[in-house]
């Protein structure tokens, strides 16, 4: 992302056990990039959030149920938690509605199907908008392990593939400038 786009101001990624997390951080670390890197983890199961603000790894008995499950971690993994404590600029929590809300938005706007895991960093675009860092912002969308059913419930709508309006034509799912990167959003700039 940060090749295509060396320009982003931040780039929001999800976070369970913390691999992927720190592995953007290594990654803007060996372009020598400015760019913050902002975790977002389901309020649920905020085990990396907690071990963040109190610096060491902690433990959460047994997450809450949340939708994006493959985020349900009970402790950060202990090398990328290193990293992450180390390269993050801020770990935002987000909750079921939003990560809902973007998986709804993701599919209306970009034609593109999210798993709730790979929605939630998506979901602290929408929920945090305007806090987040002035500028390009890059959003890393992972994952379609989901059922149409569980979709379709999830998101509100009908069943994206039986039903022809709610999948529009690529040139109509958004303008040339909010399309998806070839890995990841580039969104366009927050104001």
């Amino acid at each position: 992302m940060l090749e295509e786009a060396p320009d982003l101001a931040a780039i929001l990624v999800p976070i369970g056990g913390g691999a992927l997390a720190a592995g953007t951080v290594l990654a803007a670390r060996q372009l020598k990039s400015r760019v913050k890197v902002i975790g977002v983890e389901p309020g649920a199961a905020a085990d990396t959030h907690a071990s963040v603000r109190t610096g060491r790894r902690i433990q959460i008995k047994r997450p809450a149920p949340t939708i994006a499950d493959g985020l349900r971690q009970t402790e950060p993994a202990p090398i990328p938690f290193d990293i992450i404590r180390q390269g993050l600029a801020d770990i935002i929590l987000v909750s079921d509605r939003d990560i809902a809300e973007a998986m709804a938005l993701l599919w209306r706007h970009y034609g593109t199907t999210a798993e709730p895991s790979g929605a939630v960093a998506f979901a602290g675009l929408i929920r945090f908008a305007a806090q987040l860092p002035k500028g390009r912002l890059g959003v890393v969308v992972s994952g379609r392990n989901v059922d149409w059913t569980t979709f379709a419930g999830l998101t509100g709508g009908s069943l994206p593939c039986l039903d022809s309006t709610a999948n529009p034509a690529p040139q109509q799912a958004a303008e040339p400038a909010k399309r998806p990167a070839r890995r990841g959003l580039a969104a366009p700039e927050a104001s």
